[in-house]
């Protein structure tokens, strides 16, 4: 056990793009054996197809019933020896599975419309993927063997009956009738049709009601007649017989209908044959791919293309088989692009043109614009006035809607949320997470430093700022470890939760022995989360590891990037500077990659019944800061010169509260 629990390890610890990471990822599970492990509403898992080789499903229970979804993927036009595969349910479409299944758990999207179904439990595996396909393969082939023990009873009994058919064979010429109604007649072979039909038992019409017997492959010939009605209720035809009767001439048959004429496509248009041995009842539940009205081809007869291609992908990805007509119309498509005339295409050209993205230059922080509701006009560094009312917001609120309203405000400045279409057409890009990557996003990357060293400053000035007993300041730095627990766990906001642990291991608050000695004391649970927890997850994220993070983000961790990107971070001068360097840059790219999933989360947990406070909203915009801080003046400064006179008043308020050589009573 111990051997398999390691290799299990082994698995999950692969990068998260990879599938054999995820826990929810069973890998070749049948289809039995994934439904009897779900047991209520939302709980899912995914697992190979047994039917279509290199496609995955998704298994899930909903309204007490279990659904299967086969994933959908689509593969982009090749260029220049790249392909780039896509996955999709219905509408959003990702570069990886669990990319997918991420957005669908953590913004509660329905897989499909029609069925509604909703996940957010996933059912994770005990055993490495290597055991549960070899246990599959063992319950196939041993379900195999049975069906093939089945199969040759049956054989048998079929043998015993036809064994019974009376043998008199008459070779029969010319236009010699033939009397149908003559019990025990042996089987007739034809010689049009190589087929077998039995007529010797005498076998009941169907009623109306029921469906009609299939049509027998053997058909009339020459000119004998049909001397009996009770041809029409003939045995369908594939039944095996031991005595046959060659028909020579113009032997009559047991049906007056015309043979068929032959089929027109080609053999190698043949549709798909299913598999005998399958499961009939292996189907999926449907899905209908839509196209994004801003995804969709530039230019009126391209968008017609991008719905009527929607369309077909719907018949072939919910296994309706139409092989032969599919070959055909690729076929056909092919010569019609083709003869498109030039003009078609210039029409479409006309109808886009690129946009060059411009360049801010100034800050998104309007000082002579910003209205405080708490703040005085000409108000004056950390003005006494306007602390204590802070203090009180911050106390009076749980730690869960303070975070809320932190993760508000950055979404705003990061262009996460609420970025309008004139945003959009400047910056090039839908989202703030894709410009701070770009040559032209310097002024939002010196924004969000500007904005995470304002944040950290603000949390140290509430610790710092605390002139009550050690005891107090004890509570005080609990309430900001909660916050920052919340920032990581609940509001997934790993650009707040940086700026509040960079306040925590600030040299001013770090020096403050009494203060965290009480912490130990009166606060256990806390101090240890930080110890054991918070450090080392703000340590890997400081070194571009995003294995730590699991679940949906609603902003990443941004400020390496910022950093690396504004030469503020020299990573060549540590001994794993490239390691580092490659890290952080991977770490960017996959932000990129799941922008669109920040913002969707970020919008769930803003919009799922919160109702914000207007002071407290203010208390984290950056320019109530700026002006708290610095004063109206004082705000206007330079950057690194406000903060480095900051810097010596956080110096004055630690030695204030604690100087050198003190120890806790």
């Amino acid at each position: 056990m111990d051997a398999l629990k390691k290799e299990l390890e082994e698995e999950l610890k692969l990068s998260t793009e990879d599938l054999r990471s995820h826990a929810w990822y069973h890998g070749q599970l049948q289809r039995e054996a994934a439904e009897q492990l779900l047991g209520r509403d939302g709980e899912f898992l995914v697992r190979d197809s047994s039917t279509s080789a290199g496609d995955y499903v998704l298994t899930c229970m909903w309204k007490n019933q279990p659904m299967h979804f086969k994933i959908i993927r689509i593969t982009l036009r090749p260029k220049q020896g790249y392909t780039r595969e896509l996955f999709q349910f219905e509408n959003d479409q990702f570069d990886n599975i669990p990319a997918l299944i991420r957005f669908h758990v953590g913004g509660r999207r329905p897989i499909s419309h029609s069925t509604g179904a909703v996940i957010f439990q996933p059912i994770t595996r005990t055993l490495p993927l290597r055991i549960i396909s070899e246990r599959q393969a063992a319950r196939s082939s041993s379900a195999h063997l049975m069906r093939s023990q089945s199969k040759r009873r049956s054989l048998s009994s079929s043998q015993k009956d036809t064994l019974q058919v009376n043998t008199n064979n008459l070779l029969r010429s010319g236009s010699q009738p033939a009397n149908l109604e003559t019990v025990g007649r042996p089987f007739l072979q034809s010689a049009q049709s190589d087929s077998n039909l039995r007529t010797g038992v005498p076998q009941s019409c169907q009623s109306q009601d029921s469906d009609p017997a299939p049509v027998s492959p053997v058909f009339r010939t020459g000119s004998e007649p049909v001397l009996s009605p009770a041809a029409s209720c003939a045995t369908p035809a594939g039944q095996s017989a031991l005595g046959v009767s060659p028909l020579c001439g113009s032997d009559g048959q047991l049906h007056s209908r015309a043979p068929p004429k032959p089929l027109r496509i080609s053999i190698i248009f043949s549709p798909t044959q299913t598999d005998p041995e399958s499961d009939p009842a292996d189907v999926y539940g449907e899905l209908v791919p839509q196209v994004p009205i801003t995804m969709l081809p530039k230019g009126h007869a391209a968008r017609l293309r991008a719905q009527e291609q929607k369309w077909k992908s719907r018949a072939r990805l919910t296994d309706t088989s139409f092989g032969f007509l599919e070959a055909q119309r690729v076929e056909e498509e092919r010569v019609e692009e083709e003869r498109r005339s030039g003009s078609e295409l210039q029409q479409e050209e006309r109808d886009w043109c690129f946009e060059r993205p411009q360049t801010e230059t100034s800050s998104c922080f309007r000082l002579d614009e910003f209205r405080s509701l708490l703040l005085p006009d000409n108000n004056r560094p950390l003005d006494q006035s306007v602390l204590p009312k802070v203090k009180e917001l911050l106390t009076q609120t749980d730690a869960r809607t303070t975070a809320l309203h932190m993760l508000s405000v950055n979404c705003q400045v990061a262009r996460v949320t609420g970025v309008t279409a004139e945003q959009k057409r400047i910056m090039g890009v839908e989202t703030g997470l894709e410009l701070v990557t770009l040559p032209h996003g310097g002024q939002l990357r010196q924004d969000l430093l500007e904005r995470h060293h304002a944040l950290a400053l603000g949390i140290a000035v509430d610790l710092l700022g605390c002139t009550g007993t050690v005891g107090q300041r004890a509570t005080v730095l609990h309430r900001i470890i909660q916050l920052a627990q919340e920032l990581r766990n609940t509001t997934h906001d790993l650009y707040g939760f940086s700026a509040v642990m960079k306040a925590l291991e600030m040299p001013q608050v770090v020096r403050l022995e009494m203060t965290w000695r009480a912490l130990r004391r009166n606060h256990t649970d806390s101090a240890v989360t930080f110890e054991k927890s918070l450090k080392p997850f703000m340590k890997a994220l400081n070194e571009g590891d995003d294995s730590v993070v699991s679940g949906p983000l609603s902003l990443p961790h941004l400020l390496p990037l910022l950093r690396l990107m504004e030469g503020e971070d020299a990573v060549e001068t540590t001994d794993r500077g490239c390691l580092l360097l490659y890290n952080l840059l991977q770490s960017a790219r996959n932000a990129t990659l799941h922008a669109r999933d920040c913002t969707l989360h970020a919008h769930s947990l803003l919009s799922a019944g919160w109702e914000p406070v207007p002071e407290l909203l203010e208390v984290f915009q950056t320019e109530f800061a700026l002006r708290l801080f610095w004063g109206q003046t004082g705000a206007k400064a330079e950057r690194k010169e406000r903060f480095a006179k900051f810097d010596r008043i956080l110096e004055l308020l630690s030695y204030k509260l604690e100087a050198d050589g003190e120890s806790a009573v």
